[in-house]
């Protein structure tokens, strides 16, 4: 280990440059850019809790949902790709068995006190709950957490869908597991970064952004035991065709005050799911069965319920479908499954706006504007995440890269289009 200061001297002149090119590619910009932000994180934890400590530097990345929209939750398959964005965390343990967390942009400091593990009034939907999850769910694995304090710098767009929180939990989840010797297996620290999310921060979610972000590279999961998912890794490495770039576009709407809509598809489908005898989620429900009773399901559950839940079984089935074509390299009918699902996403699923304000449907305008510029080019397009605002997704040829960026900063704001990198590394120690 080396204090904040010597670790700051060797990041500049370049000590840690394949570190860094592991983590965010070989271009000399970025390799800057990262760089300067690394040192930022270390001036931030001096700033808030002193120099001359011994710190570690952990990193976790964000993620872009390539298939399985709100399938995971279901027991169902999911898709997804860690990508370039990421969290890096400052981290030093202290004594005093409290866990104090500054994150830039943010103006309040997370304090939580290890000796209350009980969720605290107030706290739920907040940064410090997931923290204090964490905590409580690595004791209830017989490993005990200690005090730390950590500074946190993160580029992965918030409320965006490339799921800020998972790569913030993930982060803590390092730490924890680093700081403390826990052993832990990356599987297991994602496990328990949905704890925290579901009990704690009181959001719903399914599993697949924590293991993207634990994991690393492309993932393709199999939730049919939630409690032990079948998880494969696949390499990102060579992944995207030459030519082709994986694009996201910040449409500048936030999540943060989505919850009750995420939750509300996971409750449709499994309102559905409990129409049939020993079923609590769709993965457990045949979808020739469903089809059979659907004049049934309209009148006890509703349409729209149902409407989500024939989403469920297309898209479960085209992310398997997507997972095979990767991995036989027909890169040209995983475009094919991506455009379709994006359409599944408007008429099925229904989360691309909020009907509770239908005059704000910036995903729906950044996917009309994609669709005009794409089609009939090689390219693909749709909405990822939990949906009603945040970020669409497209697969954008070489020949349209230039166009696609500029038209979408000119509607959306400057910077608000970004080009992606996959990255291979999950969530873990990058500097002790």
């Amino acid at each position: 280990m080396a204090t904040s200061a010597q670790r700051r001297q060797e990041i500049t002149a370049g000590v840690w440059d394949g570190v860094l090119q592991k983590l965010y590619g070989p271009s000399k910009e970025m390799l800057a850019r990262q760089r300067a932000r690394w040192c930022a994180a270390l001036d931030g934890f001096e700033r808030y809790f002193g120099p001359g400590r011994q710190v570690r530097i952990y990193t976790a990345p964000g993620r872009a949902e390539l298939g399985g929209n709100h399938t995971d939750h279901q027991h169902g398959y999911g898709l997804a790709a860690a990508v370039g964005l990421d969290l890096v965390a400052v981290a030093a343990q202290n004594d005093d068995r409290y866990i104090r967390v500054k994150s830039w942009g943010f103006n309040k400091l997370d304090v939580i006190d290890l000796d209350q593990s009980d969720l605290q009034s107030g706290e739920s939907t907040h940064s410090a709950s997931l923290i204090r999850g964490l905590a409580e769910g690595f004791r209830s694995m017989g490993r005990e957490v200690g005090g730390y304090d950590a500074y946190t710098a993160s580029d992965v767009l918030r409320g965006s869908g490339l799921s800020s929180s998972a790569a913030f939990e993930m982060g803590m989840g390092a730490i924890m597991n680093g700081e403390f010797g826990c052993g832990l297996t990356a599987a297991q620290v994602a496990r328990l970064g949905q704890y925290a999310e579901n009990i704690y921060f009181g959001k719903p979610s399914g599993l697949l952004d924590q293991l993207a972000s634990a994991l690393g590279g492309v993932i393709f999961a199999d939730f049919e035991d939630p409690e032990t998912p079948r998880v494969e890794k696949i390499h990102a490495q060579g992944l995207l065709p030459e030519g082709m770039s994986l694009c996201v576009t910040d449409t500048r709407g936030s999540h943060s005050e989505l919850t009750a809509e995420f939750a509300a598809i996971r409750s449709e489908m499994e309102a559905v799911a409990a129409c049939f005898d020993g079923c609590k989620v769709l993965g457990q429900v045949r979808e020739q069965d469903f089809w059979a009773r659907l004049p049934a399901l309209r009148a006890q559950c509703g349409d729209r319920a149902c409407l989500r839940a024939a989403h469920f079984f297309r898209e479960n089935a085209r992310t398997l479908a997507e997972d095979r074509a990767l991995r036989a390299g027909r890169f040209g009918e995983f475009l094919a499954l991506v455009r379709e699902s994006g359409h599944d996403s408007f008429a099925l699923c229904q989360n691309v706006y909020s009907g509770a304000d239908p005059r704000h449907q910036s995903l729906s305008v950044a996917l009309a504007l994609s669709q005009h510029i794409l089609e009939g080019s090689g390219g693909a397009w749709r909405m990822q995440g939990g949906g009603f605002a945040g970020t669409i997704q497209a697969f954008v040829p070489a020949a349209c890269l230039a166009r696609y960026c500029a038209a979408m900063d000119g509607v959306f704001g400057p910077g608000s289009c970004h080009i992606l990198t996959l990255r291979e590394q999950g969530a873990g120690l990058a500097i002790g």
